[in-house]
């Protein structure tokens, strides 16, 4: 049994688009070129990048943490240097023996008055007290702050006498360092 052949078809040809041909050099004219299909787009390659608000939230997150950090070291070593500073001109004051000095700028208002009798003021007590003292020395061995106070961990010395470890007190008065409690139970220090 044979089967039956399909009829021929005539070859189809591709449709063209108007004037256009194949290898043509000639420029479209205006009216051809409105006419012809618009171009297709392509679309354009994505980048795997983060967007841009997570980049900035991210950098602002490290940026507050170097602040805070910063901040931080800054407020402690601030107050440390403001005391040890404190401790260093009234070791000074006291070789000197600027009395003024020390009840003027050095001791808190509260040393101060305890230091009056009813009537010798600050500077001649310290005078009289102090009158043995002779070349006396403050190492300043560590600091710690809480607040506006402060504890000084010093050795401290003088000609004749020996080394002692010892504590001073300290309180910020307006912004400034001043010694609330001078030296008291003190314990020999370790020589060098």
């Amino acid at each position: 049994m044979r089967r039956p052949t399909m009829p021929k078809l005539p070859a189809m040809r591709r449709p063209s688009l108007p004037n256009r041909r194949r290898g043509r050099k000639k420029p479209l004219t205006p009216q051809e070129a409105a006419a012809a299909p618009a171009p297709v787009a392509m679309p354009k390659p994505e980048l795997k990048l983060p967007p841009l608000k997570l980049i900035v939230t991210g950098a602002a997150a490290i940026l507050v943490l170097l602040l805070v950090i910063l901040l931080i070291g800054t407020c402690g070593s601030d107050d440390d240097k403001e005391v040890r500073d404190t401790l260093t001109r009234f070791g000074e004051a006291s070789r000197e023996k600027d009395y003024q000095a020390l009840c003027d700028d050095l001791l808190s208002t509260s040393l101060v008055e305890k230091l009056r009798t009813a009537d010798q003021p600050c500077e001649v007590v310290l005078r009289i007290g102090l009158s043995d003292v002779q070349n006396p020395t403050l190492d300043v061995k560590g600091v710690k702050i809480d607040g506006d106070e402060a504890i000084a961990q010093v050795d401290t010395g003088a000609a004749g006498q020996e080394p002692l470890k010892t504590r001073i007190l300290l309180v910020n008065e307006d912004g400034d360092w001043r010694i609330s409690a001078l030296p008291d139970e003190q314990e020999p220090a370790a020589r060098p």
